[in-house]
């Protein structure tokens, strides 16, 4: 897996750090075929090469294709929940408007808490702990919501739509909770990197005995490699990074200015 430090960089100094990795292997690559034992090695498969290169380029264009399908899926659902929490905390803020004094600014403290809760956990969502304080606010505002209505036709009907919504709210939460931890795992990497590492080498082996044609096959695969690698960095941890989703949606929502 990419080290922790790599998602906390400008999508610039991301991309220098992966093509100066994936460079420094195929460098290596580069002029370690040119040694004695590769290239004896090499002249034995003239017709053979060109058949593995182009298995091993089919493998690892599927394998992206397929890991990059799967983050982009991730981070859409991840910004749909997102703004799924967003819209129901404004429809609970259209029912609380319908109330009066003090039991309107109760539930107005009440949603900027869960909100104000929400952002300063943002930077480290788990889904186990329910003694976050965003959990605690969001079983206050149930218990508000439970306990906070007298009798009467309207308030039942507005004590049962705000349930609704609170159910929702909950939902779509623990939904945001669990994504933050679909990330790609280190077997999916081990995968996409071992693919791509094979590919080198072919392309390596398969040019050995002509060094510039080496060189200008080795830099095309090491910018593709890296290009690969780097969209998948990218939406690799949706709440992690510079293009990471903000809290800005629910805080707008609960009506707190940022």
């Amino acid at each position: 897996m990419p080290p922790d430090f790599i998602f906390a960089l400008p999508h610039g100094g991301m991309f220098l750090v992966i093509l100066g990795t994936v460079g420094s292997i195929a460098l290596a690559l580069h002029v370690a075929v040119a040694r004695w034992p590769l290239r004896q090695v090499s002249q034995r498969l003239p017709e053979l090469s060109p058949a593995i290169i182009t298995l091993c380029g089919t493998l690892f264009g599927l394998s992206v294709t397929f890991l990059a399908n799967s983050v982009w899926t991730t981070e859409d659902r991840a910004r749909q929940m997102v703004n799924t929490e967003a819209r129901d905390i404004r429809v609970i803020r259209v029912y609380m408007d319908q109330l009066t004094g003090p039991t309107q600014d109760a539930f107005t403290h009440l949603i900027t808490a869960y909100a104000n809760a929400v952002a300063d956990e943002w930077d480290a969502m788990t889904d186990a702990d329910a003694r976050a304080p965003a959990e605690r606010e969001l079983r206050d505002l149930y218990a508000a919501v439970i306990n906070g209505f007298s009798e009467g036709e309207q308030n039942r009907m507005i004590q049962q739509r705000l349930l609704a919504s609170l159910d929702s709210l909950s939902i779509a939460r623990q939904q945001r909770l669990s994504m933050a931890q679909d990330v790609v795992s280190a077997g999916q990497w081990l995968l996409v990197s071992g693919l791509g590492l094979l590919l080198m080498v072919m392309v390596a082996l398969g040019h050995a005995r002509f060094p510039l044609p080496r060189g200008v096959a080795m830099a095309a695969m090491t910018a593709a490699i890296t290009l690969a690698l780097f969209v998948i960095v990218v939406h690799d941890r949706p709440f992690v990074g510079n293009a990471a989703l903000s809290p800005q949606p629910i805080l707008r929502a609960a009506g707190v200015a940022q």
